[in-house]
């Protein structure tokens, strides 16, 4: 009797819809390129939509961070995309 191995693949995709007016666009030094950026305050509702951790997500160094000009801390958007 010969057995067989079935292997199966899921993917799945996440679309996020960000509004402009709460983007910034301005260079990011680790993309080397410019970049739309979000506030930080909008990262709970992208991130935890999955249900994991942010804070522990935002520590371990995987996301591009810079300053807007009015000072509050933002997001580079293409390190949040390349991470999901």
């Amino acid at each position: 009797m010969k057995l067989r191995r079935t292997q199966i693949t899921i993917e799945t995709h996440r679309v996020v819809v960000l509004r402009r007016r709460r983007l910034i666009r301005f260079w990011c030094s680790e993309c080397g390129a410019e970049a739309e950026f979000v506030p930080v305050e909008d990262l709970d509702r992208l991130l935890d939509g999955g249900g994991g951790n942010v804070s522990g997500r935002l520590a371990d160094g995987t996301f591009h961070f810079g300053k807007a000009p009015d000072g509050s801390v933002v997001v580079c958007v293409k390190s949040l995309s390349e991470q999901q």
